[in-house]
């Protein structure tokens, strides 16, 4: 199997915003009814979730994120050489909304700034993808920016997404330390399953969509098409398993850890995971139920949630995110819980001069 051990890198921060808007299982009975909604929260598990405004972009959640982090620290602009951002909602199809943040943060030209598009695994292939170009460089911190306004790619129809999926996004400071324990991480992908998530139209593949295709919702556009089954499946038998091979590769068990931080998918699957790698209860986080399925940003929002008020301890962090693509990663890593920011609510949003400007 593919792994990286990553010596004198350390995670330095995280900090995750999340809007003020919140979404409740009883306001969604009021439009698809008693019955309904609660059928889906058995089957989810999400009790409530929290909503982007209507021009509240994950950018504009991650740019929040990542200022509470440089200013609570007092980084030193010029000593980030790399800027990554995560998501699958950018602000636009050009250019990368990383330039655009790198902007909005005030970051010196000498910064490497790139968006990278990934889902629920890009949490960890966005620490790796940072860890790797840190190592590469004469720089001493990269920031990591992942998430989505998941609630924008849902019909406000469907009454799954509508309570499944909530909006946040995250920020992830790394930085070189000659004292950090190692970050251990392995990636995995299968293309061949590439159409077991798939958004089919909104680019190039299918672009010429005819009006009358588009009042029938042609093939999903815009919203994303799931197979259900076998995305259930790949969730419960690849991760645990994958996640069981790293661990022996990297001669650790699950009572070397802390916590167990998944991807917060559906609440049953996170505990069949749980299970099928032995983790106890007390290991496994839990915040589906209070924000939702926040696609990347799930795995340090979890940390947020639960470490965010704690100022003392180190914590042994297990870590896995999964789903689109396939694609799915494994990172084991030693956090400092003074270095994980309380959460953030805000609907602060960027009001961009570009669209204003007349040609």
């Amino acid at each position: 199997m593919l792994i990286s051990k990553f010596n004198n890198l350390q995670i330095a921060g995280i900090a995750c915003a999340a809007p003020t808007q919140e979404i409740t299982a009883e306001e969604l009975s009021e439009k698809f009814g008693k019955e309904i909604v609660e059928k889906t929260i058995k089957m989810v598990g999400v009790q409530r979730s929290r909503q982007s405004v209507k021009k509240q972009l994950s950018s504009d959640l991650g740019y929040v994120a990542a200022k509470a982090i440089l200013d609570t620290k007092q980084i030193d602009l010029s000593s980030i050489g790399v800027l990554l951002y995560v998501t699958q909602t950018p602000d636009y199809r050009a250019p990368a909304t990383a330039t655009i943040l790198h902007k909005r943060l005030g970051l010196s030209i000498d910064c490497v700034a790139m968006d990278i598009n990934l889902g629920c695994s890009g949490f960890v292939y966005g620490v790796h993808t940072a860890c790797s170009l840190l190592n590469s460089l004469n720089s001493e911190r990269a920031l990591c920016i992942v998430g989505d306004t998941s609630s924008k790619l849902g019909s406000q129809e469907d009454r799954v997404s509508s309570l499944l999926f909530g909006d946040g996004t995250a920020a992830v400071l790394i930085e070189k330390s000659e004292q950090a324990s190692p970050i251990e991480i392995s990636l995995r992908s299968d293309g061949s399953r590439y159409d077991s998530i798939l958004i089919p139209n909104g680019a190039f593949r299918a672009m010429t969509l005819t009006s009358e295709e588009l009042a029938l919702g042609h093939r999903g556009y815009p919203y994303p098409i799931m197979k259900g089954t076998d995305v259930f499946n790949f969730s419960i038998t690849d991760v645990p398993k994958h996640m069981h091979e790293f661990l022996l590769n990297v001669d650790k068990s699950i009572v070397d850890y802390d916590c167990l931080a998944l991807h917060q998918a559906n609440l049953f699957m996170l505990k069949q995971i749980a299970k099928r790698i032995q983790a106890s209860p007390a290991q496994l986080l839990i915040s589906i139920d209070r924000y939702g399925n926040t696609s990347g940003a799930s795995i340090p929002l979890s940390l947020v949630d639960r470490y965010g008020n704690d100022n003392h301890g180190e914590i042994r962090a297990l870590m896995s995110g999964f789903g689109v693509g396939l694609s799915w990663g494994v990172i084991s890593a030693n956090l400092l819980a003074e270095n994980i920011l309380p959460m953030i609510y805000t609907d602060e949003f960027y009001d961009d001069p570009a669209l204003s400007i007349e040609e």
